[in-house]
């Protein structure tokens, strides 16, 4: 059933998405916060936030078990067709409860442009129903997911352009962030059902809850900021962790395309050949994100300033933490999706996601009785978190599942070695006082040049490997 694409080809593909998802809201992003008022903007992220919490218990997981499952039995086209429709029900299920909740909460507690708000985003809960993204991705048909996800973007550029035009549109733009939502969902679900049919011959829905249980508790942090801080604080929140987020989008594609691979991989080879392969994306992924997350942390208020513009200065130092946070989310993202989740410990995950969500839940509280809860402290608390769920499964997976993951190889550490350089050079370039487009683009420039010229030096193969690439794509094309 599945076509057979290269991890390269496939990174190549999510690679070009993540680049129109990172450039789309560099353009789209500072127009918005330029344009529409910062209470109405502060509103709406506070919303948003509440609204995520649903939507994270709307999709019950099953986006995740779907891509590792499906991937496992995809050339068996009655087993990937029975498990479509069983996850298909539990998630239409589990969004209709859901939307049910969420419309009696909006109800009983907001009012005003917050209800309105709150409701439209229930278009989006509906959406969800159709969001089977997880088939395409296990099946690795990233060609379709990459043009149709282009082109959804595009409709929103123009959409966000022609629509959002005075700084009170802030229902017009919810209204056309949710139709958007709804329209690339929609393209998927006719997409993948032209090539999976329904088969209602077994539905099993009880034999997958248990897996489908997860805890998000990075949601609660911007949840508790516009209760307990204030609207803006959740727009500040917000955009600092937007912004890395949005940029390692890029070299989440190494971890997203690995799913399916490492999945199929240990159910139907053998473990050498997964942990070789895990290594490797492992290895590819802090090659891309370390260098890029320290990079957006020594310019951290030129970006901010280009981006929202000086009446958000307020988020440079949200944005340095989410920096570094980012890399320990990076981590724990790998555990999860090519570690724990390959090998059948949703269990494990389960009882560590509960066990340091409370704590997070916890301590946030700490800070609000201590009166320093703030996007800065969020920020700090649920790195922390996130750094020691990937210490518990690390050491977890090393010693109880006697998987060899290498992050910390010398290969890898020589990555956060060079990048940390970056601090440095920027301190000491800042000195001469150049002006400010001339000082931002000498770090670049010149954090780029150390961090390559001795990569290349020490001929790292995953530089090596995309130079060969590139090279043998120059030679067919001059013939």
């Amino acid at each position: 059933m599945a076509k057979k694409n290269t991890l390269f080809k496939n990174t190549i593909y999510k690679s070009i998405l993540s680049i129109v998802n990172i450039v789309v809201p560099i353009i789209i992003g500072p127009y918005i916060m330029r344009l529409l008022d910062v209470d109405l903007y502060g509103m709406y992220n506070r919303v948003f936030a509440d609204f995520q919490m649903f939507l994270a218990f709307a999709g019950f997981g099953v986006y995740t078990l779907g891509v590792r499952e499906i991937s496992k039995i995809r050339d068996d086209k009655e087993k990937v067709s029975k498990l479509f429709t069983n996850l298909f029900m539990i998630s239409m299920l589990s969004n209709l409860l859901v939307l049910i909740l969420y419309v009696t909460y909006s109800l009983l507690t907001s009012t005003g442009m917050a209800r309105i708000l709150y409701l439209v985003m229930t278009i989006q809960i509906f959406a969800n129903i159709f969001y089977v993204e997880f088939v395409n991705e296990a099946l690795e048909n990233y060609k379709f997911i990459t043009i149709k996800s282009v082109i959804v973007k595009i409709i929103y550029f123009l959409s966000i352009l022609l629509a959002v035009r005075n700084p009170d549109d802030i229902v017009i733009y919810a209204i056309v962030v949710s139709l958007t939502n709804f329209l690339n969902n929609i393209i998927s679900f006719i997409y993948a059902k032209r090539r999976i049919k329904f088969n209602f011959s077994k539905i099993e829905i009880k034999k997958y809850i248990k897996p489908l249980i997860a805890v998000l508790y990075s949601q609660l942090d911007r949840v508790m900021l516009g209760k307990y801080v204030n609207d803006v604080s959740v727009t500040i929140y917000y955009t600092a962790f937007y912004l890395i987020s949005t940029l390692a989008s890029i070299p989440y594609a190494i971890i997203n395309v690995s799913i399916p691979r490492l999945s199929y991989l240990l159910k139907n080879k053998n473990k050498e050949v997964y942990e070789e392969k895990l290594n490797n994306s492992i290895s590819s992924l802090l090659f891309i994100i370390v260098p890029m997350c320290l990079g957006v942390f020594v310019l951290a208020k030129e970006i901010i300033i280009l981006y929202a513009g000086k009446k958000y200065l307020a988020a440079i130092i949200p944005l340095m933490i989410a920096c570094i946070t980012r890399i320990f989310i990076s981590l724990e993202s790998v555990m999860n999706n090519l570690v724990m989740y390959p090998n059948n410990r949703e269990d494990r995950i389960l009882k560590v996601s509960l066990v340091c969500g409370t704590s997070n839940l916890i301590i946030n509280y700490l800070l609000v009785i201590f009166k320093i809860f703030s996007p800065i402290t969020a920020l700090a608390t649920t790195g922390l978190v996130e750094l020691i769920v990937f210490i518990t499964h690390y050491i977890y997976a090393r010693r109880k599942m006697n998987i060899n993951v290498q992050v910390f190889s010398k290969k890898n550490i020589t990555y956060i070695i060079l990048s940390l350089l970056f601090i440095p050079i920027s301190l000491l370039l800042r000195k001469f006082n150049l002006g400010f487009y001339i000082t931002m683009i000498l770090i670049i420039i010149t954090c780029m040049l150390l961090y390559f010229i001795v990569l290349y030096i020490k001929k790292d193969n995953n530089l090596m490997f995309i130079l060969d690439k590139f090279k043998n794509k120059l030679k067919v094309g001059k013939k």
